[in-house]
């Protein structure tokens, strides 16, 4: 089964305790309504990005994903910042509009994963092998996909609620500036985590599985 494969690859040594069962796949959902306490202590949150981080697979073994982990004032600080561009951009008027709850709602977590892709890594890949250059980039989008699904299950594994964010291109530089990180570094996601107030998770509408999965055996 598709969920006996995912959990075998958390069933490795390093990753045992953060996910022990089908539990996180099947339960995981956006949750916003989250608070700043912590069901596992951070240290664990820094333990299982650092598993995530060398046991995800990557094409030519490439490993071009980076992670700043956020927490404190530097949580609140990032989200400050995006408040404060989006103001800049849209207005203060829109961003009372609706925005500024859900910022305030990712400021009220306990932290966030900031998710950065080396571009270095690409180009030397691409210099190396030039045959498969044009696959490069997308690669490295594929595995940024595989380390945040990880590491999104195993935050809800440890009891967190979550949401995957995307406020790119406001001002990346100062993104960049701000969690220590060079300029090479292209800003992909951010996954913001947290204690629930309330399960806000609902399921979605899914394609059957009779359209999405097929099974040959001849």
């Amino acid at each position: 089964m598709i969920v006996d494969l995912v959990n075998n690859v958390f069933e490795k040594k390093e990753m045992k305790g953060f996910i022990q069962s089908e539990g996180p796949i099947l339960t995981r959902h956006s949750q916003y309504d989250l608070n700043s306490s912590l069901p596992a202590g951070i240290e664990k949150v820094e333990e299982l990005l650092g598993s995530i981080l060398l046991t995800t697979p990557s094409a030519f073994n490439s490993q071009p994903v980076r992670m700043v982990l956020l927490t404190g004032p530097a949580h609140h600080r990032h989200w400050d910042l995006i408040k404060s561009l989006l103001i800049d951009k849209i207005g203060e008027e829109k961003y009372a509009d609706g925005t500024a709850d859900k910022i305030q709602g990712f400021r009220n977590a306990a932290g966030t994963v900031l998710f950065f892709d080396d571009e270095l890594v690409t180009k030397s890949l691409q210099e190396r092998f030039p045959t498969y250059a044009h696959n490069f980039p997308l690669w490295a989008e594929q595995v940024q996909g595989s380390h945040q699904y990880a590491a999104w299950l195993g935050l809800v594994g440890l009891g967190f609620g979550a949401n995957l964010q995307h406020y790119t291109g406001l001002d990346d530089d100062r993104v960049r500036e701000d969690a220590g990180v060079p300029s090479e570094h292209r800003f992909i996601a951010e996954l913001v985590f947290g204690g629930m107030n309330s399960d806000t998770g609902e399921e979605k509408e899914k394609e059957p599985l009779s359209k999405t999965l097929r099974v040959v055996s001849e």
